[in-house]
């Protein structure tokens, strides 16, 4: 490339930001949405989730049972205490299979004989649908039961015995968290954290990138770019930099997003669950915090990874003739994000060596993951970074020759 002036840089930088920012429906897609969505899904899960169970756990159930006469009024008296409703029924696994009942008890006849017999004790059936979450959770109902019953007979025997119930538990586990603090704070669901950001990144590019080649060729206004006094390589950085900045804008929202839904999260879940959303802000990352160093390195390598998915998508889009045709050839590198994104979650189970952070996209989710955990290494950090400057660098040299190209800039 030939010596590059800012200023013309800047200009075409600004035009394309303009072009862009003029859809209001693009805005609010790159920069809107991405700041709603994660506070949203944060919240509104387990709320819904929560509200259902706790709907369902008031609600009376009815429950198809074969043999009621030969169950113990204890049993009994246990299970409806767990607001069920006791129906007789024939075939309880054609009636719960066609989903005419939820969940159904099978007691088996001369149950008390069984019971009162040293050895091993009589069989329940339980029929449920493990898929269905209310099967499960009705099913759970009875469960809980018929383990407080049998609580009781294992009291009874014990006691009968002379025996302590402690007799049964020989041995305390005391369960001691070994990790970080970071670690603590991340919780079991901070790999979604890594999977937004560069996910809105690519979301927000991918517009400026589309806009700024296919949609300037729709629009008639490339050849107007052409004959101006803008270099070819100063089009390119403008344009790449119009990208970048989408890119970075819309991975920053989400990051907000983020604090701002685990913000709401320790505040209104905990009002209004209770105890149990103490588990539940843990582990979406409610009480995730960062210092002045991390928030720096995380800020730095999504700048990073928003340049090479900015160069990346420039190169792409360069070759359609129209905006739809430009989405058809960018559509498959969402499969290059999403896959190693999902199999972030996994990564522990696996032994990376430090050539790993030297693969694109692969190595900037490893890298936020660790910094978010608060076990990013010196060498990991700089094979990232150096890696994404390489690449994002390879591959505006390769759209910079191809904007030169006649026949990709107007392909018919």
């Amino acid at each position: 490339m030939s010596s590059l002036r800012p200023r013309l840089i800047g200009l075409v930088a600004q035009q394309q930001i303009i072009s862009v920012v003029r859809d209001r429906r693009t805005l609010f897609s790159a920069i809107v949405l991405p700041f709603l969505i994660l506070p949203l899904m944060m919240l509104g899960l387990p709320l819904l989730m929560g509200g259902l169970f706790e709907r369902e756990a008031e609600t009376v159930s009815a429950i198809a049972v074969v043999g009621k006469a030969n169950m113990p009024a204890e049993l009994i008296v246990l299970i409806e205490a767990n607001k069920v409703v006791l129906t007789e029924v024939e075939d309880p696994y054609a009636l719960v299979e066609a989903g005419d009942y939820l969940a159904a008890l099978e007691i088996p006849a001369g149950f008390s004989d069984l019971l009162s017999q040293e050895g091993e004790g009589p069989s329940l059936k339980l029929y449920s649908k493990p898929t269905s979450m209310r099967s499960d959770l009705i099913s759970g109902k009875l469960q809980q039961a018929i383990n407080s019953y049998e609580q009781e007979i294992v009291a009874e025997r014990l006691a009968a015995a002379g025996l302590d119930r402690d007799v049964l538990k020989p041995l305390k586990i005391e369960r001691i968290d070994a990790s970080s603090e970071a670690e603590k704070n991340s919780g079991m669901l901070a790999w979604l954290i890594p999977f937004f950001m560069i996910m809105w990144t690519y979301t927000g590019g991918q517009m400026a990138a589309i806009d700024a080649t296919a949609g300037e060729k729709e629009r008639g206004t490339l050849e107007a770019l052409l004959v101006s006094p803008v270099r070819r390589s100063e089009a390119v950085v403008g344009k790449f930099l119009a990208t970048l900045t989408f890119g970075l804008s819309s991975a920053i929202m989400a990051i907000l997003g983020y604090f701002v839904g685990g913000a709401i999260m320790s505040g209104v879940l905990i009002r209004r669950m209770g105890d149990d959303a103490v588990e539940i802000v843990s582990m979406m990352s409610g009480s995730l915090s960062l210092n002045w160093q991390t928030a720096l390195m995380l800020i730095l390598t999504s700048l990073l990874i928003a340049g090479f998915i900015a160069a990346i998508l420039l190169s792409i889009a360069m070759f359609a003739r129209n905006y739809k045709q430009a989405q058809s050839y960018i559509a498959p590198l969402t499969f290059l994000i999403i896959i190693p994104a999902m199999a972030l979650q996994f990564a522990e189970f696996f032994t990376f060596g430090n050539a790993i952070y030297a693969v694109p996209i692969l190595n900037a989710l490893l890298l936020i993951d660790a910094i978010i955990k608060g076990n990013a290494t010196v060498i990991a950090t700089i094979i990232t970074w150096v890696s994404l400057i390489i690449f994002t660098g390879l591959l505006l040299m390769f759209a910079h020759s191809n904007f030169k190209r006649e026949t990709v800039l107007f392909r018919t």
